[in-house]
């Protein structure tokens, strides 16, 4: 199930740095070497260790129920991240909520929804905020539905702690 999660987060993270146009091979290398680098920098969570586990330096999960937190910076501006999160969902994803609002002081694309792994529904939520003028930093938290409250609480503690100026 874990692989599921992590799975379907990276379908996410496939979308957001999924080319806009192919100019040459090398470019698109670039592009992949880039969105890499972007993606390994830490980012400043607010993790609750007793909840969530560390997996890589931006993904944490809990063993049951299933519960994945993942942020990362990507290579796209906040514009084209938008349109992304409007139009590049899979058919499984059903959303629930979407739009723009204000967080912490902070314009944040949202995303809310859910999609069933393995016969588990799994709520999701993305925040994308911009970050400088070419980049974004995603936030994603998924969560296997019915779980304990403290899990979500959990998991908007960390979004909060993401999203600042």
């Amino acid at each position: 199930m874990k692989k599921a999660l992590i799975a379907l987060c990276m379908l996410f993270v496939a979308l957001t740095v999924q080319a806009q146009e192919v100019v040459s091979q090398e470019t698109e290398a670039e592009k992949q070497k880039k969105a890499m680098e972007l993606m390994s920098i830490k980012i400043d969570m607010t993790i609750d260790p007793n909840l969530f586990m560390e997996v890589t330096p931006n993904t944490f999960v809990s063993e049951s129920p299933k519960a994945v937190i993942m942020a990362m910076i990507v290579p796209e501006t906040y514009q084209n991240a938008k349109d992304k999160l409007e139009s590049n969902l899979p058919p499984e994803f059903k959303v629930s909520d979407k739009g723009e609002k204000t967080m912490n002081g902070v314009n944040v694309v949202y995303l809310e929804g859910s999609s069933k792994a393995q016969g588990v529904t799994i709520n999701s939520t993305v925040y994308c905020l911009k970050r400088d003028a070419e980049t974004c930093i995603m936030f994603m938290g998924m969560l296997e539905d019915g779980a304990d409250k403290k899990y979500a609480d959990a998991i908007k503690v960390a979004a909060n702690s993401v999203v600042k100026k």
